[in-house]
């Protein structure tokens, strides 16, 4: 869970910092919660319950790294996703296109090692190349959070399968590349992970 915090605070820190420069050329401002991005139903009621939160735990005035700070790693996930159901008022009721209006306006630039990490790998840095390696930390997260049993692996929701506990680790470390090489760095020489993955007890059959 170490490993993870960290790499949850540089994963929201990096999206943060280009969802404001987003919204400072589209809207004037860097409050980018507030700028009318065209963000879908999920990501709107997330926003909304972050907010409600903070106005129940503090009576002093909110502000944008308040915000940043209660939103969950899925919503930060999310972002990477397609874009789901807007249901607004006619006529801007639609779809959000997370590839084109997040993704390719600034959202890629959160993790500037992605192109090289993907061609090391032979595969093309895309949106969904970023989303497989965060969606795979966070299934890891979860697991790790709600103290279930590592033993035969993460399953990764919605997919209907599982990874071993080696490759969710390994996905630690992917994502701290793309996101930052200092990091990586840090992670390589303080990570406790390797250790325990050298003791892992064999699957239950």
């Amino acid at each position: 869970m170490g490993d993870i915090a960290i790499l949850e605070v540089a994963l929201r820190n990096h999206m943060d910092r280009q969802l404001s420069l987003i919204a400072l050329e589209q809207a004037g401002t860097e409050d980018w919660y507030m700028a009318g991005l065209r963000f879908d139903d999920r990501t709107q009621r997330q926003i909304r319950e972050a907010w409600g939160h903070l106005t129940i735990q503090q009576k002093k005035r909110h502000t944008h790294g308040h915000l940043v700070a209660a939103l969950t790693f899925g919503f930060w996930r999310n972002l990477l996703e397609n874009g789901g159901a807007i249901h607004a008022r006619w006529p801007d009721e639609g779809s959000a296109d997370y590839e084109n209006d997040l993704w390719r306006k600034g959202i890629v630039k959160s993790f500037p090692g992605g192109r090289r990490h993907a061609a090391d790998a032979n595969a093309k840095w895309t949106r969904n190349y970023a989303l497989n390696i965060v969606k795979t930390v966070h299934a890891l997260r979860n697991r790790v959070a709600h103290h279930e049993p590592l033993v035969n692996g993460v399953p990764l929701p919605g997919e209907n399968r599982r990874i071993t506990l080696a490759d969710a680790v390994r996905a630690c470390f992917d994502l701290a590349m793309i996101l930052d090489l200092n990091l990586y760095s840090w992670l390589m020489d303080n990570s406790k992970m390797k250790l325990v993955l050298e003791h892992e007890p064999r699957s239950i059959e």
